[in-house]
């Protein structure tokens, strides 16, 4: 009887012209997903319970869009530079990873527009149609949008252009927004007035304050060590495993464990020297824009996420409170997920950068021991060699998943590592935070297929 049952489930398969899919990563023998993906059809819809993260590509930098277990969503960083201006699609830095695929190339492309469709896409999943939180961790254009005259004006007021973030506010219902900035964006001085990329933050201050006394939208600066300022939106009560922790900004950084409060390291206001706003150095008592970018951690259950924005351990400096990233990695913890710091450039993440001022090397993945490694890659070098290298060989058995890659990542020693790539990487997290998987989606046809799916990976 056993034989005849196996049997006629081959034949089953045959007749559909399926086999069964090959699975990549994780640990085996674990118990698979409840409704399995199948590789070559489009994602399967979220369904309560579960917690989504997508690492949205735009090959321009960072979007990372979250669905929370009771269907609020949230979007931290929308990845834009400028298309129009051939300042991405021209770049030597990045010919590599767009040899694929390079969005750019039409003049006509703008990250924003992209960024909100596939939200919108999502939304359907949900039924919500609101965008409850969006979390801008710092003012790079690879994390708000690049801004340029030749970009359209706004639809919605001739006072700003359609930058990437500004764009998603016009075109979704977006409920609160933080950044570091609000209300006076004035840390470690005059954003709007001093920057480098003065005019660039100028507009996106421009745009926010003009849907927070148009539109309604709430704005507040994020607070580091706060565990409700992101919460639950639809169904607190169903899902009390659920958290999402402040951890850093502006050199705050939470106090750790059952405590809601934060210890500033860097320099106040009134203490910082700068010679030179637009070009801020490490002789400067100042803190760089990197250093200052916000941090937090989502939990489920047993599954801990981790998205460190472009924390950095600038160790060339003499001022060591610059290293940010190693009291944030202690602070946070071992985690089962985490987006790469400043998309794995060589002074970040772990053991690939030494000092030539202390001879300490970055260790932040000393501490947060990720299972996985998410790589949002918008050049060629990212990551960099020497920080690829220094993550694996300190963690041999954590996974990699790298939304862009060119051929000369592929000789990077233990590049078998990475599971997944060119593509959306999509983690779905399930059973109360017991289990997750991974996905890596198709990028360049907006169908979000699934190219690939890992095992199932058990949350620590």
């Amino acid at each position: 009887m056993r034989k005849i049952l196996i049997l006629t489930v081959c034949l089953v398969l045959a007749a559909c012209g399926r086999e069964p899919q090959k699975e990549t990563g994780g640990p085996a023998g674990t118990t698979p997903a409840k409704a399995p993906e199948t590789v070559g059809q489009p994602l399967s819809a979220w369904q309560e319970g579960q917690l989504d993260i997508h690492f949205i590509n735009t090959t321009t930098g960072e979007a990372v869009f979250l669905i929370f277990p009771d269907g609020t969503q949230m979007l931290v960083d929308a990845a834009g530079s400028l298309a129009q201006t051939g300042q991405v699609s021209t770049s030597s830095t990045n010919t590599g990873i767009r040899a694929r695929w390079d969005p750019t190339a039409d003049p006509s492309f703008r990250a924003g527009k992209f960024i909100a469709d596939y939200i919108g896409k999502c939304m359907e999943w949900t039924g919500n149609k609101t965008l409850d939180y969006v979390v801008n961790t710092h003012f790079h254009s690879d994390h708000f949008g690049g801004y340029s005259k030749d970009l359209p004006v706004s639809n919605l007021s001739s006072t700003y252009r359609k930058q990437s973030l500004p764009e998603v506010l016009d075109l979704l219902k977006v409920g609160k927004l933080m950044d570091r900035g609000w209300p006076d964006y004035n840390y470690p001085f005059d954003m709007q007035t001093k920057a480098s990329n003065a005019s660039t933050i100028a507009n996106y201050v421009t745009a926010v304050k003009w849907h927070y006394v148009n539109k309604g939208l709430k704005v507040e600066r994020f607070k580091a060590g706060s565990r409700d300022q992101i919460v639950l939106k639809r169904k607190p009560g169903d899902y009390p495993s659920f958290s999402v922790q402040n951890i850093a900004v502006n050199g705050e950084i939470w106090d750790g464990g059952s405590k809601t409060t934060a210890t500033a390291t860097f320099p106040a206001l009134s203490e910082i020297v700068v010679a030179n706003p637009k070009s801020v150095g490490n002789e400067d008592n100042c803190p760089e824009e990197n250093h200052c970018t916000c941090v937090l951690k989502v939990s489920y259950g047993a599954f801990d996420f981790f998205d460190g924005g472009d924390a950095q351990y600038d160790g060339m400096s003499t001022f060591p409170w610059k290293d940010m990233e190693t009291p944030v990695a202690l602070v946070t913890g071992p985690v089962d997920v985490m987006k790469a710091d400043h998309h794995g450039v060589t002074n970040t993440n772990g053991y690939g950068f030494t000092s030539k001022v202390t001879g300490k090397k970055a260790e932040a993945l000393k501490y947060l021991k990720p299972r996985c490694w998410v790589v949002n890659s918008w050049t060629d070098g990212h990551p960099r060699e020497a920080t690829y290298e220094g993550v694996t060989d300190l963690l041999p058995s954590t996974d990699i998943y790298i939304t862009n890659i060119c051929d000369a990542m592929k000789l990077y020693d233990r590049f078998a590592q990475v599971k997944g790539s060119n593509g959306h990487i999509v983690v779905r997290v399930y059973d109360g935070g017991a289990n997750y998987r991974i996905y890596t989606l198709s990028d360049s046809d907006g169908k979000m297929t699934v190219k690939k799916m890992s095992n199932v990976y058990q949350s620590k």
